[in-house]
Protein backbone atom coordinates (compact mmCIF):
# COMPACT_ATOMS: atom_id res chain seq x y z
CA UNK A 1 0.00 0.00 0.00
CA UNK A 2 0.75 3.29 -0.57
CA UNK A 3 0.27 7.20 0.54
CA UNK A 4 -0.73 10.25 -0.52
CA UNK A 5 -2.60 12.89 -0.74
CA UNK A 6 -5.41 14.56 -2.94
CA UNK A 7 -4.44 17.37 -5.32
CA UNK A 8 -6.74 17.48 -7.63
CA UNK A 9 -10.37 16.63 -7.70
CA UNK A 10 -13.02 16.92 -10.24
CA UNK A 11 -16.54 16.20 -8.77
CA UNK A 12 -18.55 16.14 -11.73
CA UNK A 13 -16.73 13.94 -13.93
CA UNK A 14 -15.44 12.27 -10.67
CA UNK A 15 -11.98 11.88 -11.00
CA UNK A 16 -8.72 13.18 -9.53
CA UNK A 17 -4.94 13.22 -9.06
CA UNK A 18 -3.22 11.94 -5.85
CA UNK A 19 0.33 12.65 -5.34
CA UNK A 20 3.11 10.61 -3.59
CA UNK A 21 6.28 12.35 -2.45
CA UNK A 22 9.64 10.03 -2.24
CA UNK A 23 12.85 10.84 -0.65
CA UNK A 24 15.68 10.09 -3.17
CA UNK A 25 19.16 11.26 -2.32
CA UNK A 26 18.73 14.89 -0.81
CA UNK A 27 15.61 15.46 -2.91
CA UNK A 28 12.10 14.55 -3.38
CA UNK A 29 10.27 13.00 -6.01
CA UNK A 30 6.34 13.32 -6.48
CA UNK A 31 4.12 11.03 -8.43
CA UNK A 32 0.90 11.49 -9.46
CA UNK A 33 -1.38 8.79 -10.22
CA UNK A 34 -4.99 9.09 -11.53
CA UNK A 35 -8.37 8.07 -9.34
CA UNK A 36 -11.77 7.24 -9.92
CA UNK A 37 -14.15 8.11 -7.36
CA UNK A 38 -15.79 4.30 -7.85
CA UNK A 39 -12.03 3.17 -7.16
CA UNK A 40 -12.57 4.50 -3.05
CA UNK A 41 -13.30 1.80 -0.46
CA UNK A 42 -14.58 4.22 1.98
CA UNK A 43 -15.61 7.76 1.97
CA UNK A 44 -15.80 10.48 -0.99
CA UNK A 45 -12.90 12.26 -2.48
CA UNK A 46 -11.80 15.26 -0.64
CA UNK A 47 -9.35 17.71 -2.31
CA UNK A 48 -5.99 17.61 0.56
CA UNK A 49 -7.01 14.84 2.17
CA UNK A 50 -4.30 11.86 2.76
CA UNK A 51 -5.45 8.82 1.48
CA UNK A 52 -4.00 4.90 1.44
CA UNK A 53 -4.34 3.01 -1.71
CA UNK A 54 -2.95 0.90 -4.32
CA UNK A 55 -1.77 0.68 -7.64
CA UNK A 56 -3.38 -1.13 -10.73
CA UNK A 57 -2.50 -1.64 -14.41
CA UNK A 58 -4.55 1.53 -16.38
CA UNK A 59 -8.37 0.17 -17.65
CA UNK A 60 -7.82 1.72 -21.44
CA UNK A 61 -4.81 0.49 -23.74
CA UNK A 62 -2.13 2.36 -23.13
CA UNK A 63 -3.14 4.17 -20.20
CA UNK A 64 -0.94 4.51 -17.17
CA UNK A 65 -1.45 2.68 -13.57
CA UNK A 66 -4.02 4.10 -11.48
CA UNK A 67 -5.03 3.83 -8.12
CA UNK A 68 -7.45 1.28 -6.75
CA UNK A 69 -8.35 0.25 -3.27
CA UNK A 70 -8.62 4.00 -1.99
CA UNK A 71 -9.24 4.97 1.66
CA UNK A 72 -9.11 7.84 3.65
CA UNK A 73 -6.00 7.38 5.58
CA UNK A 74 -6.23 7.42 9.78
CA UNK A 75 -3.20 7.97 11.97
CA UNK A 76 -2.80 4.76 12.09
CA UNK A 77 -2.25 4.54 8.34
CA UNK A 78 0.19 7.49 7.98
CA UNK A 79 2.25 6.19 11.28
CA UNK A 80 2.62 2.74 9.57
CA UNK A 81 3.18 3.72 6.12
CA UNK A 82 5.93 6.78 6.41
CA UNK A 83 6.62 7.40 10.21
CA UNK A 84 5.35 9.50 13.10
CA UNK A 85 6.62 12.79 11.32
CA UNK A 86 4.87 12.39 7.91
CA UNK A 87 2.02 15.12 8.19
CA UNK A 88 4.51 17.66 9.15
CA UNK A 89 6.86 16.71 6.45
CA UNK A 90 4.44 15.87 3.71
CA UNK A 91 2.90 19.52 3.82
CA UNK A 92 6.24 21.31 3.74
Amino acid sequence: MMIGRITHYNPVRKYGFITTNTKLGAGTVQQQYFFHQSNFVNGDPVLGAYVVFGLADGIAEGKRVQAVGIKLATAIDIEVTTGANALTKAGA
